[in-house]
C-alpha cells in the first residue's frame, strides 16, 4: 500500500473533497431556479444559504441530491481555507453545478435522470448535513453546524411543491453520501407510493465506532422517531453504517445502494484523521465488512471498482465505467427501474 504524508492529505482533503469534476458542457442554466429560504439557515461561517431547483415538468421523476465538500471538527480542521466547503452564496456556484459532468450533464442520451426535476442541496455546514450544533472553538473561531436545519428547510420547499412522484432518487457524493441517507426516512415516509432508490457515493462510514465528532455535531438530535433503532441509538455504539441498515429494515420496498473505489483516496484520509493509528489497509477492511453485512439485505446492493478515485456521480466514468463485465451506467438503471443486480467486486483493485 501507498505512503501518505501530511502534506498529501492536506492537498487531498483542500482540492478533491469537492467531489464532483468541473467539465464544460453546452448546457445553458436558463432552467435552473435559486432559492434563499432565509430564516434559520445559514452557512458554517454565517454566510447566507441557498438551494437550486432544475425544473423541466416533462415527467414525474424527482432527484433530490446532497452535495459534498469536507468535514470539520476541530479548530485545525475548521480555520479558514481548511477541509470544507463554507459557502453557497455566490450565484456561480450554480453555474459551476450545472456544468457538470456524469448524471449532471443533461444533454447526454445515456442519462438516466435527464428528464428528472433535481433539486440540488448545497453543502456549507461541515457536518454531513446532519449537524445542529454552534461551537466556540481556541482562536475566536466559530462554526455553525447547521447542515441538519438548512437540508430540512429545503426538504420542506421540495415536499411544498412535488405533490407525489412517480420516481423519486436521494442521492449524495462523499460528504453528500451521509446527508441522502441521514435525511432520506424523513423524505421516504413524505412520499410512500414513489418507486424510490437512496445512492450512496463514496460515504461508506468506515469510522471508529461511537465517534464523537458526530455528538459534537449533534447529529443524533434529528434521528426519525419512527425507526426505534436509530431513534434511540447509543452514540457509544453507533456508527454510519446503521443508517443503511435500520432504513433498509424499516423500507422494504425501497432500494438502497452505495458505490465506492477499492482505494477511495478520499475517504481514507477523514479516516486516518479520525482516529491516530488507522491504516490504508484498516479503512479497505472496514470499507468491506461493512458492505458485505449490508449485502445481506434483499434490498441493498453495493459496486466496488478498482482504484484510488473519489465518487462518480458527477464523473465522465458515470458513463464509461465497467467492472467485472458489469457496466456502472446499466448497473445503475436497472436499480432506478427496480430490477435485480448482482454486488460488483473488483478483483484487481488497486
Amino acid at each position: 500500500m501507498r505512503n501518505f504524508t501530511m502534506r498529501k492529505i492536506l492537498m487531498i482533503l483542500v482540492f478533491a473533497l469537492f467531489t464532483l469534476p468541473l467539465t464544460a458542457q453546452e448546457d445553458t442554466n436558463d432552467e435552473w431556479t435559486i432559492i434563499q429560504p432565509g430564516g434559520e439557515t445559514i452557512c458554517a461561517r454565517g454566510t447566507p444559504y441557498q438551494f437550486f431547483v432544475r425544473d423541466i415538468g416533462e415527467t414525474n421523476n424527482l432527484m433530490i441530491y446532497f452535495q459534498g465538500g469536507g468535514a470539520c471538527w476541530n479548530a485545525f480542521s475548521c480555520r479558514e481555507g481548511g477541509t470544507f466547503d463554507d459557502d453557497v452564496s455566490d450565484e456561480a456556484e450554480l453555474i459551476r453545478y450545472a456544468r457538470f459532468d456524469g448524471i449532471f450533464d443533461f444533454s447526454n442520451e445515456q442519462n438516466p435522470i435527464a428528464d428528472y426535476d433535481l433539486v440540488f442541496i448545497p453543502y456549507c455546514t461541515a457536518d454531513i448535513h446532519s449537524g445542529m450544533n454552534q461551537v466556540e472553538f481556541p482562536g475566536e473561531l466559530t462554526i455553525n453546524y447547521n447542515g441538519y436545519v438548512n437540508a430540512a428547510t429545503a426538504l420542506q420547499w421540495v415536499y411544498e411543491h412535488y405533490d407525489e412522484p412517480e420516481r423519486l432518487l436521494i442521492a449524495g457524493s462523499s460528504a453528500g453520501a451521509y446527508g441522502a441517507i441521514y435525511h432520506a426516512p424523513y423524505i421516504l415516509q413524505q412520499y410512500p407510493n414513489a418507486q424510490s432508490v437512496v445512492f450512496g457515493d463514496a460515504g461508506v462510514g468506515v469510522t471508529p465506532v461511537g465517534w464523537d465528532v458526530l455528538e459534537l455535531w449533534n447529529i443524533f438530535e434529528n434521528m426519525p422517531p419512527f425507526i426505534p433503532e436509530l431513534a434511540q441509538v447509543d452514540p457509544d455504539e453507533f456508527t454510519p453504517s446503521m443508517l443503511y441498515q435500520f432504513n433498509a429494515q424499516y423500507f422494504p420496498d425501497v432500494r438502497f445502494a452505495q458505490f465506492t473505489n477499492a482505494v477511495d483516496e478520499v475517504q481514507i484520509m477523514f479516516f486516518r484523521f479520525s482516529a491516530s493509528g488507522n491504516t490504508v489497509e484498516d479503512w479497505i477492511n472496514g470499507m468491506y465488512a461493512i458492505l458485505d453485512e449490508l449485502d445481506q439485505a434483499d434490498n441493498f446492493n453495493s459496486y466496488v471498482a478498482p482504484g484510488t478515485e473519489h465518487t462518480i456521480l458527477g464523473s465522465p466514468e458515470f458513463y464509461t465505467l465497467e467492472v467485472e463485465g458489469v457496466a456502472f451506467i446499466d448497473w445503475f438503471q436497472r436499480l432506478l427501474d427496480h430490477e435485480p443486480v448482482e454486488n460488483i467486486r473488483c478483483v484487481q483493485c488497486e
